[in-house]
């Protein structure tokens, strides 16, 4: 793949699309058919796999909003974080465990993209920094409920990331440009970049949080496949911007972001094994 300046689509349309190789789209297919088989088990064999503070593994309906706690997102979720799967709870059970294999297949594939779009960006910036961000990244599975009542799945939202590297099997999203919703136009085999509000905080306003929301098609499966980008945690980040942000604690403002959405504090992680 090559990224010779993907800040410049980011800076231009607001968003960017990134291929997706073809090992990584087998990849991604397998993932779905194991997020499927994982999410049509029922309730109780889902909860077992997922941790009291909702931030590894299984995440039910009800546990996250995009604007509301009262209109909760029309979805439950699976969390994978730094390519570590003894964080999932019962992670040895059939139940979970060939979807764990898929996620971290599909992760590696993720993590690559997310690094090529880094390096363009500290290309464009002239950053010299490293962001370090796979301890802090990780994936979100988003399987998504029949509703006949909701004209949205999600409302409209930011993702409060440095930036998420989206696909879908299904029609639904919709991205904000020119102050209007459109659908999100992503051909198979491509990857949808959406910059999020620590991106914006980086670049001194310079690239805008995208956002976007999950119309209803009334579709009987659909599944979302999510990497979340973010900086590290743990040490001091310097903006890509010289001058902006300088009084902003960067991985604070990443690791709380999930606040606004009903989440906890993003966990402190070491860095997954090479």
């Amino acid at each position: 793949m090559s990224f010779t300046d993907p800040a410049r689509d980011l800076l231009d349309r607001g968003y960017a699309t990134i291929p997706l190789p073809a090992a990584g789209a087998e990849v991604l297919a397998e993932l779905r058919t194991q997020a499927a088989r994982f999410f049509t088990q029922d309730e109780e064999a889902k909860l077992r796999h997922g941790s009291a503070d909702f931030n590894f593994g299984y995440r039910p309906y009800g546990r996250q909003y995009s604007v509301s706690p009262d209109r909760p997102d029309m979805n439950s979720s699976f969390v994978y974080w730094a390519d570590d799967p003894t964080a999932i709870p019962g992670r040895e059970a059939d139940t979970v465990a060939p979807f764990l294999k898929a996620l971290g297949a599909y992760w590696r594939v993720a993590a690559d993209a997310a690094d090529q779009m880094l390096a363009g960006l500290a290309g464009h910036y002239g950053y010299h920094g490293d962001l370090h961000f796979r301890a802090a990244s990780y994936l979100e599975i988003n399987w998504y409920l029949r509703d006949d009542e909701r004209d949205l799945l999600q409302d409209r939202h930011e993702d409060g990331h440095l930036f998420t590297l989206a696909t879908s099997d299904g029609p639904g999203l919709e991205i904000e440009t020119d102050g209007q919703m459109r659908q999100a136009a992503v051909t198979d085999g491509r990857l949808l970049v959406m910059p999020g509000s620590v991106l914006t905080t980086m670049t001194a306003g310079q690239i805008p949080p995208l956002y976007h929301q999950v119309r209803n098609h009334h579709l009987e499966q659909r599944i979302t496949v999510l990497y979340l980008v973010n900086p590290p945690f743990n040490q001091p980040v310097t903006p890509y911007v010289a001058g902006s942000g300088q009084d902003v604690d960067v991985a604070a403002l990443a690791r709380t972001s999930g606040a606004m959405f009903g989440l906890p504090p993003a966990p402190v992680l070491m860095p997954p094994k090479a």
